[in-house]
């Protein structure tokens, strides 16, 4: 009896399994810890659709992996510089706003559109060509970097905000103990070293990649991550790191999570955004690999709902890209909801963009550019 009993539920088992696989697949590149499944859920649900998601955790990766066209994405989510050269090798299909009618009902944020200007202006300088990036890219998050760093080091923070860059990458001079981590992509390594030195972090020659060699090899950073820097920060096993501010705050949300009071998060540790920093923009494109070009607009479009956008953010430590999406984040400050309050006040503290600072996005570089760069970063790395 349990013999038959097996063999009709392995049976039905499968024909289940036949009637999921029969749904439409959504094929989508994203970095990791970067979209809340309740949305994927809500999108699979109403569009009767299968989103299966890979995980690229570099902008390169992400390049590579629509170059090498093994798998037939249909949206992938890299940053502005990438979007570049996308963009610069037809790799990208224009999207068609007939299939995107939210696109009209919300707003981007100022410094979205700003983003997207510099995006133009870099490329018409660079190759002459004039492209409105509008065209291929809809915003998803975007955000600052910063400085995480391990507030139970006395002084640590009165440094940072009375000295900025320099306690970062002098530290032998105010910290000499301190534990240092720097993101491994080597463009971030590059830029943060330059803006260190005041210079325009989009800027190259070889005589400024020999001195940002000299700074990021006297600086003797304790370990090269990506993840691991804010974990490692969040668990005293490092002092300082430069990463996303987003990454910061998908910790502080999942202290938040667990009980925690953002008073207590921040008394442990906390993000220095510098007067002068990075800021990115991560857009939803659809690649030439695409074989669902329809279900692409769909989720596009679902992204463009600001309730959508909302939910995707709770779980996201990055900012919104829409008006509507971060006023209804910020409609929480009033809330009974502990965790909501905490979570519009962190929006409200490290997102405003009120604060006078000056912000550069990054741009695509010459490929020899890039390579001479990644060669110097691994040089140091190694020794």
């Amino acid at each position: 009896m349990k013999k038959i009993v097996l063999t009709i539920f392995l049976l039905s088992l499968s024909l289940i399994l036949v009637a999921c696989s029969s749904k439409p697949k959504l094929r989508i590149l994203n970095w990791g810890e970067y979209i809340n499944d309740d949305v994927v859920e809500k999108f699979e649900e109403e569009y009767n659709i299968d989103v299966v998601i890979s995980v690229a955790d570099s902008n390169e990766l992400f390049y590579s992996k629509i170059k090498s066209k093994t798998t037939a994405f249909d949206l992938v989510i890299p940053s502005d510089y990438m979007i570049e050269k996308m963009v610069e090798e037809d790799m990208l299909v224009e999207l068609n706003y007939n299939l995107l009618p939210n696109r009209s009902e919300v707003t981007y944020m100022d410094g979205v559109d700003q983003i997207f200007t510099s995006m133009s202006a870099t490329t018409l300088e660079r190759s002459g060509q004039t492209i409105n990036y509008n065209n291929y890219a809809i915003p998803y998050f975007w955000g600052t970097f910063g400085i995480i760093y391990n507030n139970r080091v006395e002084g640590l923070e009165e440094a940072l905000y009375e000295h900025g860059w320099d306690v970062y990458f002098e530290a032998d001079t105010y910290f000499p103990t301190a534990r240092r981590g720097m993101y491994d992509v080597p463009q971030f390594a590059y830029a943060a070293a330059m803006m260190y030195m005041d210079n325009n972090p989009n800027d190259y020659n070889t005589e400024l990649l020999n001195s940002v060699q000299t700074v990021i090899e006297d600086a003797s950073f304790t370990e090269w991550g990506d993840d691991t820097l804010k974990r490692n920060i969040e668990a005293d096993n490092l002092d300082m790191a430069f990463t996303y501010t987003g990454d910061y705050l998908d910790r502080l949300y999942i202290q938040l999570d667990e009980g925690k009071t953002l008073e207590e998060v921040r008394s442990d540790f906390d993000i220095y955004i510098p007067d002068t920093t990075m800021v990115f923009l991560d857009c939803m494109v659809i690649p030439n690999t695409v074989t669902n070009l329809e279900g692409a607009h769909q989720f596009i479009n679902f992204l463009l709902d600001p309730e959508n956008a909302a939910l995707n953010a709770e779980v996201v430590g990055y900012a919104v890209a829409f008006e509507e999406a971060f006023d209804i984040i910020i409609s929480y400050l009033d809330s009974e909801d502990t965790w909501r309050k905490n979570w519009a006040n962190a929006n409200s503290i490290y997102y405003n963009m009120e604060v006078e600072r000056t912000y550069y996005p990054l741009t695509t570089l010459n490929p020899t550019d890039v390579d001479a760069i990644g060669t110097m970063i691994q040089d140091v790395i190694t020794g």
